[in-house]
This record gives C-alpha cells, structure tokens and sequence, in this order.
C-alpha cells in the first residue's frame, strides 16, 4: 500500500487538506518533471495517429495533463459550483483556462440543468472570457435536442450539486469508427453493468457471432447477468477481471463503474487473461475500460492480437503514461496497427484510443 493510499484511509478527513497542501507543495517538482516525460513520450506515437482530429485530440490530452485541473477542481468546490470542463461536439478538448479567443468557435454554450449559484459564477467566469454577449445559456432539456448546435461550438456544462462526467457523446463511444464485420467476436473487458454487451449487439445488425464481457466486481457482475439473461446464446460473461496473468485480489470495490484493481481491500476477486479465456476463437473487436489495468490486460491479451490483429478501442486516460505505453505495446505486438483518437467526455474521462490493421 502506498503512503498516499494509507493516509487516505487512516486520516480524518478534517485533517486530509491540512497534510494534502503541503503534499503537494513538496511533490510539485517531481509530478511536473513526471508529467513532461509522459508528454514528451506521448508525442513520439503522433505520425501514427490518422487524422487531425486525433491529433488535435492528443496535443489537448497534453495541454490538459501540463495544466493544474486538480488544483481548478478544488477552488470549484470551495466556491460551491461544479465547473466540468469545456467540451466541442466533434469530440475535440478544451478547458476555461486554454479557450482564450471567442473566434475559435461559432458558438459557446452554457448547458445547465437549474437556475443557481454554480450558474451564476459560470456566466460570470464567460463574461469575462468573452464578453457579456459572447456566449448565450441553454437549459439541458433543451441542448439534448441539438436545437441550434453545430459542430464548432463549445460547450460548457454546469451541474448543480456534485462534480460527475458528463457526455452528450456516449451512445456512441466505441461505436463511431468502426463498422461491423460478418462473424465479430467481441472481447468486452469492463462489462461494468452489461450495457454495453446489449450496444454491441445492436451495432453489429446480426453480425456479431459471440460477446465474452469480463466484469470483476460482484455487484456489477451481478447487474450484468440481469441484464444479460436474455442474450445467453451470444453472450458469456466471466466474473473475473482482465490481467496478464491468473491471480487473485483483495480489492475495494464501488458497485459503479469506477471499481479499480489494486491489491487493497475487502472484497477478493480473480483476474485472468484474454488469452486463457478465448482460447483459439477468431476475435475480431476488443474494447476495454478497466479502470487503469488496461496496459496488464493488453498483456494478457497477447497471442489473441498477434494472431488475429484485432480492432482495438482503448481507454487511455485512466494514467497519463498510458499515453504512450498502451500505443507502444501494442505497435511492439503488432508494427502495422494505426491509430485514431476520440474523447467522449466533458471533463478529462473517456479518451478512447482506436487500433486498427488495414
């Protein structure tokens, strides 16, 4: 257990800011030396990356790692609002304290869910931006018709209440740039509660042969066999999560979509590899989001990429290193994979790395 973890589970929570200031004040150096390696690293996987809009998408990942979202976060709630980020509908980044020209966008939206003090410091936040007359509000009822949104606005969604992601775009996460293929064999690797095994099905329009939908945490695995009863003829779920090798863990599990490996906890769960599970079969699609293991399931995924080059769709924002390591592992199995990139979230969440072999 590390010593960061430890104290947040021993200390009280009133002392928490009292040790978390100087915290950071001491490590400040060695994060920002840290964070310019993992962006240097990032950058050199740029020429195999097959549009501007991914490209576009990876140096705002860097703009977004160099900047103090943490610190922005904090003054957001000591001020009692929620300010989630700026997010453009092509699926591009942005934040308040990158945005500082109106011309870069047609339109700048203000997306709230009700009247309040968190909307009242947004607008003032705008003003300041880009003047009084530089932006216009829409209730968020409204903004789901896409009344009066075009591709080059910015949106700026503020919440009452809580800080939570929030995407207009994730209907369409994983399933925006492929196309279907006759037989897909799908690996689902964070089934979290099934919904997305169910996506898969309805994608593939009678294409997809099989679905294995990995989900470790019991009560997540428990909503997935709910909702997947129905689908047993395509569907296999296995209540373990996805590693590189077979082994079992004390975690502490959420119920959400945020359960995370890490070998600290209550709950024990089992892990095991892609590899062990598929076997010989044919897999044409791997999508994972598991929370930070996605480099260990790669891994364990090996024989099932060299062998048959999937299409991969990897989260890639859960560790900044992952900006370069996921790539580069998976160009090491297989030198002809090319990239596209994709986020789906109005804050720094769902960044989606997209592999493919011609």
């Amino acid at each position: 257990m590390s010593i960061k973890t430890f104290v947040k589970e021993h200390c009280p929570e009133a002392l928490l800011p009292l040790i978390r200031m100087p915290y950071r004040a001491v490590t400040w150096p060695v994060r920002k030396i840290k964070t310019y390696t993992v962006c240097r690293k990032a950058l050199r996987y740029l020429p195999y990356y097959q549009d501007e809009l991914s490209r576009k998408i990876l140096h705002d990942r860097i703009r977004f790692l160099k900047g103090d979202y943490e610190a922005f976060i904090s003054r957001a709630e000591k001020e009692g609002w929620t300010f989630l980020g700026l997010y453009r509908v092509d699926g591009s980044l942005d934040y308040a304290y990158g945005a500082d020209s109106r011309s870069e966008y047609s339109d700048v939206v203000v997306l709230y869910d009700k009247e309040g003090r968190s909307l009242e410091y947004t607008k003032r936040l705008m003003a300041l931006m880009y003047g009084a007359d530089g932006f216009r509000c829409v209730k968020m009822d409204d903004f789901f018709s896409f009344s009066r949104i075009v591709k080059s606005s910015l949106i700026v969604p503020v919440i009452e209440g809580k800080y939570v992601p929030f995407s207009v775009r994730e209907d369409v996460q994983y399933f925006d740039v492929f196309s279907p293929v006759d037989d897909e064999i799908v690996v689902d690797a964070g089934a979290y509660d099934g919904g997305t095994a169910i996506q898969f099905l309805e994608w593939g329009k009678g294409k997809v042969r099989h679905i294995y939908s990995f989900e470790f945490d019991p009560e997540n695995a428990g909503r997935c066999e709910e909702k997947l009863r129905a689908h047993t003829d395509k569907v296999t779920l296995i209540k373990k999560g996805t590693w590189n090798r077979d082994e079992t863990m004390h975690v502490n599990t959420s119920g959400n979509a945020g359960s995370t490996v890490r070998n600290a906890g209550s709950t024990e769960v089992h892990l095991t590899t892609i590899d062990s599970v598929v076997k010989d079969d044919a897999v044409t699609f791997i999508k994972m989001d598991v929370e930070g293991a996605e480099l260990k399931s790669l891994m364990g995924a090996r024989n099932t990429i060299t062998k048959n080059h999937p299409r991969l769709a990897i989260c890639v924002y859960h560790k900044p290193e992952d900006l370069y390591g996921i790539p580069g592992y998976i160009l090491s199995l297989v030198p002809e994979y090319k990239f596209l990139l994709r986020h789906y979230g109005s804050n720094g969440c769902e960044t989606i790395l997209y592999a493919y072999c011609e």
